[in-house]
């Protein structure tokens, strides 16, 4: 849920737009062809996008469109020329983009209209964060509703006047095309500027106070955190798990939330929905059962056809959702999740030197889906005798299940009743379908392969070490915890420049300007880390980021931006939050204070995040269950506290592996060789070897556990 979302009439622009033709002289147009022709002429079908690092952008750089990466360039050129701006932002693995860039963007016609009327720019969301939220803001007031590829329309000073997302070329169905919309645009633009201008400024400022408008701080308690679990509750899918009905996404956030809550309280009902929502999208089509990982979302309610990109921090996301599911229940279900996830982000997105890679696209061969999906025929040629078994555990048909007869394989219950009636044991049936997957698997790694995001973003990163740290904790496999380590190194010695986080990197080009979201993402994860490295140095660097955050992107008043200051090519100072596919920056900056204040004992830190939650307290208020990462900051904020800390080496893996395994929400683990850092709660505690585990709770302590033993039945406790 988005707050403050204001819906604005447009009557007057609509109807201009309606009605304004086309110029109908014959030699204006003729000229205005030859004009055209040789702009793209010059640029040989080459533009301004040739010598950019992002991936969506190179995408575009030969079309006939004159694109202009976001920059002083293309803005001034606005201004000189007095024209107005068309600005489309989408990202490299979203299939809609690339259906808009081949019907329209690729189409001399709309090259001339655009070229010869407005200043035609191209934006990666994913390396502007800033931009894409202020003008998703604005096109979800305008239209509604929002997303990718986004198409807004502004005036020569970037205030937004109309706007869509995905617009065909040629009007149909009660919708404008593409074609017919820009020449109108241009004609109202041309006919009627001063009402035009008029309008853009008088929706910016009420955009402007809708999005300041946080409400006044009001006293938070301990009802809020129930209060979001019961919105979240109530729009449960008791039939198909999940939340709300198509399309479908996974919500790792709330689900992480819900373990919480269930944790505090007990309802069954919670734990009920909780494994019965990791259960169906374990077993849909939006996991890929051959390759494991996770797509973006799924187009039904059942979670069977997914919209096929997948994303880096879906997975890395998913990857903690699952950890924590499997601390909490004990399903071994969930951990194979988990190392199928994680093999699959080590095998499909990442860096050799130790970055990950954003997204892979939706599309192979220009169809959406083809890598992933398959026909029975296929199958039967390749599994021979035990293809029989393998498609009906799969639900793999000769009418299939997709487009063309073809088939993504998923799991239903029709399968899970088959399996108990093959009369194979379950060591062999689960063989089978080993061996039946790696056939598969082999098979598709030889087709053309979904195009890959390889730009490397610190924010998503971030998420990702989480992931891996997560993923060792209930593993213990080296391959995960290094995958974490040498994530955060390379971000840490080729990412961190002149004392700020670089947002995106790029075959050794980073793009321009920071954000919170690195800040905040990443020193969630480097906390994350520690607890698997124990290396002291994660947590100075953090607490350095973390204070770095607050001076750069936080008001007087606590609020958190997404970008430092005003700065003049946005409209509005960017702010966000509520939660979407991402959890909101700032509410993640809050759980890090917190956590840092409490292993350093620096309280900086918590003065901050209580600062920043009194900030949007009344929004929380409001609608607590669409600000869920922000209730999970209050909820560690007035909940008590865990604090684990170990201090020595010898057996000291056996200890861990007793707190690894178990599900404790606020908690944090301090783990040192000799309790010489500098952290308050190895204040007093020494080992020259033997290690010793302190349990506390708001920082009463029990007695000191010199044995895994006892320290499990101090666990159990709990």
């Amino acid at each position: 849920m988005r707050v403050h979302i204001i819906i604005f009439k447009l009557t007057f622009l609509l109807i201009l737009i309606q009605t304004a033709g086309c110029s109908s002289d014959k030699a204006q147009g003729e000229s205005k062809m030859r004009n055209l022709t040789d702009n793209i002429s010059d640029y040989k079908f080459t533009n301004h996008l040739i010598n950019e690092s992002s991936p969506y952008l190179l995408q575009h750089a030969h079309n006939p469109v004159n694109w202009y990466p976001w920059g002083e360039e293309a803005l001034t050129r606005a201004m000189s020329e007095d024209k107005p701006i068309f600005l489309s932002i989408g990202y490299a693995a979203c299939h809609w983009c690339h259906v808009m860039e081949h019907e329209s963007f690729e189409n001399e016609e709309v090259a001339r209209i655009l070229n010869e009327n407005f200043i035609a720019i191209k934006v990666d969301r994913e390396q502007r964060p800033d931009l894409d939220q202020i003008y998703m803001a604005a096109t979800m007031a305008l239209t509604g509703s929002g997303g990718w590829p986004m198409s807004v329309f502004l005036t020569s000073d970037l205030k937004p006047f109309y706007a869509g997302t995905y617009f065909p070329l040629h009007d149909g169905y009660g919708r404008p095309g593409f074609l017919s919309l820009i020449q109108k645009i241009a004609e109202a633009y041309k006919n009627d500027r001063e009402n035009i201008e008029q309008y853009s400024k008088d929706f910016v400022d009420r955009l402007q106070a809708a999005y300041d408008s946080s409400g006044a701080s009001i006293p938070l308690n301990k009802n809020i955190p129930v209060t979001a679990a019961e919105g979240l509750m109530r729009n449960y899918d008791t039939i198909n798990g999940g939340f709300g009905n198509a399309p479908k996404f996974p919500h790792p956030i709330d689900l992480s939330f819900l373990m919480k809550a269930y944790a505090d309280n007990k309802n069954k009902a919670v734990l009920e929905a909780l494994e019965h929502t990791l259960r169906k999208m374990a077993d849909g089509g939006i996991y890929d059962q051959i390759g494991g990982g996770f797509h973006r979302y799924a187009t039904d309610a059942r979670w069977l056809v997914p919209h096929f990109e997948k994303m880096l921090y879906d997975n890395a996301m998913l990857a903690v959702t699952y950890s924590e599911a499997f601390q909490l229940t004990g399903n071994e279900s969930y951990r194979r999740v988990v190392r199928e996830t994680l093999d699959f982000m080590l095998r499909e997105m990442h860096h050799q030197n130790g970055g990950f890679y954003s997204a892979l696209d939706a599309d192979s061969e220009g169809e959406e889906g083809k890598f992933y999906v398959w026909n029975k025929d296929e199958v039967d040629l390749l599994l021979g005798e035990r293809s029989e078994m393998f498609c009906k555990y799969y639900n793999i048909t000769k009418q299939g299940n997709f487009e063309n007869n073809s088939n993504i394989p998923n799991i239903d219950s029709s399968s899970k009743k088959y399996r108990e009636e093959s009369g194979f044991s379950d060591e062999q049936f689960e063989q089978m379908l080993e061996d039946g997957k790696k056939i598969l698997f082999n098979k598709r790694s030889g087709r053309v392969r979904p195009f890959t995001d390889d730009k490397i973003l610190t924010s998503w990163n971030g998420l990702a070490i989480s992931g891996f740290a997560r993923g060792y904790q209930i593993t213990g496999d080296e391959k995960y915890r290094e995958a974490a380590l040498s994530a955060a190194a390379f971000i840490r010695d080729t990412l961190y420049r002149n004392g700020k986080l670089i947002h995106s990197y790029r075959d050794g080009k980073a793009s321009e300007g920071i954000f919170l979201e690195d800040y905040a993402y990443l020193t969630a994860g480097l906390i994350d880390l520690y607890e698997i490295v124990h290396g002291y140095e994660w947590i100075e660097f953090a607490s350095k980021l973390a204070r770095d955050a607050v001076v750069d992107f936080a008001d007087d008043e606590g609020n958190f931006y997404l970008a430092p200051t005003n700065q003049a090519d946005h409209y509005m100072r960017p702010k966000d939050i509520a939660d979407g596919a991402l959890p909101a920056p700032g509410s993640i900056m809050m759980q890090v204070l917190l956590k840092l204040s409490q292993i350093t004992g620096d309280k900086f830190f918590q003065e901050q995040a209580e600062k920043a939650l009194a900030a949007v307290s009344g929004n929380i208020s409001g609608a607590p269950y669409g600000m869920i990462s922000a209730v999970t900051a209050l909820d560690y904020l007035i909940s008590d506290k865990i604090e684990l800390v170990l201090v020595g080496k010898a057996y000291r893996q056996d200890f861990l592996d007793e707190i690894y395994n178990r599900y404790f929400p606020n908690r944090i683990i301090v783990v040192s060789d000799r309790g010489e850092e500098k952290i308050d709660l190895l204040e007093g505690r020494r080992s020259i070897g033997e290690t010793v585990a302190y349990v506390c709770i708001n920082s009463a302590c029990l007695l000191p556990a010199a044995s895994p033993a006892e320290l499990r039945k101090q666990l159990e406790k709990l």
